[in-house]
Formats: C-alpha cells, structure tokens, sequence
C-alpha cells in the first residue's frame, strides 16, 4: 500500500512544484527566465547555531496569545473610506486620503477572512477640528493636538468603541498608536483628571550611525508658537499623564493594548511603569470574545525604536532589572529578509540564506531573554516590496522580478518567526506604486513621492487580478498554518542546512515540528534530501504534510500533500524562489 501512495505523492508533488506565478509587479508582463541550474542538499541537525534564549523560543516562557499575534497594520487616512463626509483629502502619500472609522469597520469581515487576529490603528486622536484648514501631516496622526479626542476626520469616541467591539465579536485584537513623545504645539495638555504633560521645545532623535540618541531643538524658548513640542519625562507630571492615558484607553475603551511611536523618546524606565500601569488595568477589565466568554484585553504593548539590535535594547527593552518594553519591532530581521530577497532602501543586498540567518542571531545575541520581537515586512515609514523589487530589477541586482514569488517568500520568512507578526495592509495581495524603483530622498520629494511615505496607498480589499488573488490566498493559507501549528508561532530554532540558496530551519514546540525551507535564489532548483529521524515524533517519521508556495489549490491546509518517504529518507524539490513548510497536518 505504501508502494502506491509513493507513486502517487511522486506524481502530486512533480505537479505541485510545477505550479509557478510568471506575472511581475502586478502588470502581467514577464521576464526573461534565468537559466536554472539544479543542486542537492542534505537536511541535517545542526545544533549550534541558535541560542534559543528569546522568550516565544522556549516552551517555559512562551504566550500563546502573545507569540501567535497576527497583527494587521492600516493606515487609518489611507485604508478604506467609509463616510465620505468627513474625509481629510490631503495628506502624505499616493492614497486618496480618504480613510475612516467605518471604513475599517466595514473590512473586519476581510481582515478577519485573512486569518489576521489583530489590528493596529495608526494614532486616531485628534489632530485637527472640522472647522480648522488641514495639512498634509495633519492626516498621518502623528502630531495629535488632544489625546483624549478622536479625530473628526476619521469618526468619534462612539465610533471608536463601535470599532473595538465589532472586531472582539470577531476575535481581532484592537491596538491604538500611542505618539508619547512628541505632539503639536498646541497640545492640551491636560488629562480629565488634570494630570499634566509638562513640554520643551527640544526632542529626542536616533542617531542610526551611532545607535545612539540625540536632542534637537524644534521650538526656541522665546518663540510665540510652535508647530511641535515634546514631553519633558524629567517631570513626574508628564510620566502621570501617559500612565493615566494608556491605562484609559484599556479600562474605557477595552482596547487590547499600544504600538508606540519612536519609543526612544520615552525612559525606559518610564514605559516600565506605563507598561505595568496598562497590565493593571488589562487585569481589572474585562470584554466578550466571538465565544462569548469573557476575556482580559491582551495588555500588549509594542514599541518602535528604528536602530541596530543594540539601540533597540537600550532604548525599548532595557535590561533585566529595568523591563521597559517586552516587545519591540524587529527592523534588522525585516532589513535581512529584504536584501535576500530584493534589495533595501539604500540599494544593499546579499541575496543569500545566511542573510535572515545572521539577523535572527544578532537579535538573540543582543536582546535580554524577555524579549518579545515583532517581524514585518513593510510599515508606514518604509518602501513596499514590491518596489524594492523593482528597485533591485533597476539596479541589475535580480535578473528577474518574479514579482509574486518573491512575495510569498518573503511572506512565508515573516511568518515562520517565533514571535508576534504584523502583515501591512496591501502586502497580502501584492501592492506597489508604479513606477517608484528609484530612491527619492526627503528634500527632494512631493508629498505624494518619497521614501518614507509612499507606502501610504488607497487599501483596496476587492477586485484583485489573479495573481493578486493567488497570493492574497497564500497569505491566508500561511495565517491558517501559523494558527494551528504552535511551532511556527512558537518554538526553538535548529538550523538543518542554511547556507547561500537555503533558509532552513526546524522548528519545535512540544509536540510540534515543522521545518521551513526557504529558496532565495533566482537561477538555482535544490533538490533536497532528509533522513526521517529529523523528527522526534514516530508520527512525522511515517508521514508529513507539505505547504507550499508553489501550490495554487484553494486550501493546501486542510487538504495537504501527504509525503510517505521512502525507507527512512524524504526528498522535496525546492523550485528557485519558493518555500515549503514541512509538518504533522492536524488530526480532525
């Protein structure tokens, strides 16, 4: 019998791996197809690479509801528009700048659709009345005028709670932006319990070449108005305000906790004590989930410190005796997935498994063994993917796009992390921005162009084409797989055959194995080959499933190819620019 089923997984897998995506940035044009050279590969132990010491690593340690956050970012003024009344029509970015309250509010049913357990909001506070002429930085929310109003632009407080309650009845997550550093100049500065944010005209930067922070005056003392101030953390008053502010959001509107902007403009030891002051308030509220069960918000809190592994610890984590941040987001793994794949904004790459290889252990050589990182491929601030590849097809670092099957790579490398994961809106199927394969500096660009906001697109969670769909479908499959297999979200990292064409990892929590197997070469076909006692389970040693990218069927979780290996050896072919995630499919 197992004769029969070898031939035929033979014949299933040979068409499996035949399936590619021929389409390039969303434009249906092709490229020249490199010629493929095929080599072998031996899967194997190797059990010094990873120190596994990070806290979803280890099985003693790790939150599931923590380390399996599957975060779906939008930009509030880009996303969707759901009332056409009150739309800000200027802002920074390619979008429409019509984006609201309701218009995320009507996609929850989309989000939920992806298998995307949260959302992160960017800042919703006000920034500007209805009756005050805007700009365009007024949109992006980061220089809010009043924290405890939402801006009108996007909805109100009503609208607000509406928004956290329909994604509770469909289990997301709700996290607000909180932008503790700095602000408008005419702040209201005052809490509803007259606690006071004492401000200067002098604001905290990161220096990324020294990984190390610097003050900046962006208000003269003897100026009459300012467009921007900061906190002054040197007055217990200020520290009062925010820790009272997190706290109210959590109690008053049940969110589930904060991303936080440069978070380095904040004491690590002051978000110690705003930290603790919103799992205080996380512990003495409660909210119904989809069951009907009555739940604590998360309590979870993110921080953004764009620096090397070293400023992101100093700055976000802290130590072991002060914890300031326990998460924080990981932007020299997201950098290592991109140069392998693409190239980074300034133009670097090494396109090479030993790129993400080298930034998972530089994170676990620097961070304290609390740490919580959170991976991404693209936020707000950073380019696309998709025009990265552009960008390396323009520089001659690629010789093809492959649009779509660099995505699911890049996609398939965030989501096999152990640890929280944000997905950025229009990532899922694909988005770019035409044309944009040059880097443009910020003096030199128009509001609508420029590095550090041109990400900002019109959401679109409809009439996708059908490479679109095809990945939008792998992103979902990767979410249902990360959702059931705890060692994808979870689980220590073994290194089993990483090298210039292969990431390659096991990956064990319990119980739960999988290996992923990723491909970051363009013009190389791996035809690899691993014994069966690479599982400790006796069930894995008989049979496992197989996930991936190159599979176009509808729902590869539920209905996955089985590998019945011959004798003790398994065998999987690795087309160029593909991943394949190998695991014991889920008993029904």
């Amino acid at each position: 019998m197992k004769s029969t089923k070898n031939k035929l997984y033979t014949a299933i897998l040979a068409s499996l791996l035949a399936t590619s995506v021929t389409a390039c940035g969303g434009s249906g044009s092709s490229d020249p197809t490199p010629e493929i050279k095929t080599v072998t590969a031996n899967l194997e132990i190797n059990s010094n690479t990873y120190r596994n010491n990070l806290f979803c690593y280890n099985q003693a340690t790790a939150d599931e509801k923590i380390c399996n956050i599957r975060m779906f970012q939008v930009m509030v003024e880009a996303f969707q528009d759901g009332d056409e009344s009150i739309n800000y029509n200027i802002g920074y970015g390619p979008s429409n700048h019509k984006g609201d309250l309701q218009g995320i509010i009507d996609s929850l049913g989309y989000i939920q659709g992806l298998g995307m357990n949260a959302i992160w909001l960017t800042p919703v506070f006000q920034s500007t009345d209805l009756a005050t002429p805007t700009k365009e930085l007024d949109a992006t929310g980061y220089f809010g005028e009043d924290y405890y109003k939402v801006d009108p632009h996007f909805g109100n407080t009503d609208k607000l709670k509406e928004l956290v309650d329909a994604a509770h009845e469909r289990g997301i997550y709700v996290f607000l932006d909180g932008v503790f550093g700095h602000f408008k100049g005419t702040i209201n500065t005052l809490s509803p319990t007259n606690k006071q944010i004492v401000t200067r005209g002098t604001c905290t930067y990161y220096n990324s070449d020294t990984s190390r922070t610097y003050e900046k005056e962006v208000c003269n003392e003897n100026a009459t108005e300012c467009s921007t101030k900061c906190s002054d953390f040197g007055d217990d008053s200020t520290l009062n305000f925010y820790k009272e502010l997190a706290a109210h959001y959590i109690t008053e509107y049940k969110i589930d906790g904060w991303r936080l902007d440069q978070a380095y403009q904040v004491p690590v030891s002051d978000w110690k004590e705003i930290r603790e002051a919103v799992e205080a308030a996380a512990a003495v509220t409660t909210y119904q989930d989809q069951h009907g069960e009555s739940v604590h918000p998360l309590g979870y809190m993110v921080g953004e410190v764009w620096g090397s592994e070293d400023g992101i610890k100093t700055y976000g984590y802290g130590s072991d005796t002060t914890q300031g941040l326990k998460s924080n987001f990981d932007f020299n793994t997201r950098y290592g997935i991109v140069q392998a794949l693409a190239v980074e904004e300034y133009g670097n790459y090494n396109h090479s498994g030993v790129t993400i290889q080298n930034k998972l252990k530089a994170a676990e050589n620097t961070y304290p063994d609390f740490a919580v990182p959170n991976y991404f491929l693209t936020n707000h601030d950073v380019v696309r993917f998709g025009d990265l590849i552009q960008r390396a097809k323009k520089k001659k670092a690629i010789s093809s796009e492959n649009y779509f099957k660099r995505y699911k790579v890049a996609h398939a490398a965030v989501t096999a992390m152990s640890g929280p994961i944000t997905l950025y809106y229009g990532d899922e199927w694909g988005q770019e921005v035409q044309g944009f394969d040059v880097k443009v500096d910020d003096e030199k660009c128009s509001p609508k162009v420029c590095d550090d906001h041109v990400s900002r697109s019109t959401g679109k969670i409809s009439d996708f084409n059908p490479d679109q769909e095809n990945l939008k479908n792998f992103v979902t499959n990767m979410m249902k797989l990360r959702a059931e297999v705890k060692a994808i979200s979870m689980g220590s990292l073994t290194d089993i055959g990483t090298d210039k064409n292969l990431f390659a990892v096991k990956k064990t929590y319990g119980d739960s194995e999988v290996l992923v197997v990723l491909n970051v070469q363009e013009n190389v076909k791996v035809e690899a080959e691993f014994d069966a006692s690479i599982f400790n389970d006796a069930e894995a040693q008989t049979n496992v499933a197989v996930f991936s990218s190159e599979d176009s069927s509808e729902d590869p979780i539920r209905d996955p190819v089985i590998v019945y290996p011959e004798g003790t050896s398994y065998k999987v072919t690795l087309e160029p620019l593909s991943a394949v995630l190998i695991y014991v499919p889920q008993q029904n």
